[in-house]
């Protein structure tokens, strides 16, 4: 898991990653968030919806984008502040999403060693590219060190 320290962090720094959104994420998250309307568990109706097919819920698509930005601080996430989202189209089930964040604003705080970042998201579907999710979050973040890793055994103190 990566740690990016608030002090390794420069305005205009962009991290990302692809993810594909399958039945299990779309079950999964219609479950978890009681949101089983029926644009995303009924493909008959969804079929004859504007959209043409069974939808992911915007707040599976958003959740995903935050996953990025959680994996991408680690350890080093104090918490997370706030969060603007703009749905702009539709993710399919079966979409595959890119997720680009980029730093747009460092607030040093020295009350807990780190500071405020405040990102701007986007995410993408890699149909035709069509920008489907816009996002703002700020988050603390501190300078602690990740957890030391265990070393291998020697070859010696193996019975």
């Amino acid at each position: 898991m990566n740690s990016q320290q608030f002090e390794a962090l420069v305005l205009g720094q962009k991290f990302g990653e692809r993810a594909t959104l399958s039945n299990w994420h779309l079950a999964t998250a219609t479950a978890l968030f009681y949101d089983a309307g029926p644009n995303h568990v009924d493909p008959e109706h969804s079929a004859n919806n504007r959209f043409g097919g069974l939808i992911a819920p915007g707040f599976l698509t958003a959740g995903v984008m935050m996953g990025v930005v959680g994996r991408h601080f680690g350890w080093c996430v104090e918490a997370f502040l706030e969060t603007h989202v703009k749905f702009v189209a539709p993710v399919f089930v079966g979409d595959t999403i890119d997720i680009l964040w980029e730093v747009r604003d460092l607030q040093p705080k020295a009350s807990f060693s780190g500071g405020i970042v405040t990102l701007q998201g986007w995410c993408w579907t890699a149909k035709g590219d069509r920008l489907a999710v816009e996002m703002e979050a700020k988050l603390a973040i501190n300078n602690a060190q990740p957890p030391k890793l265990h070393e291998p055994p020697h070859e010696e103190s193996r019975p």
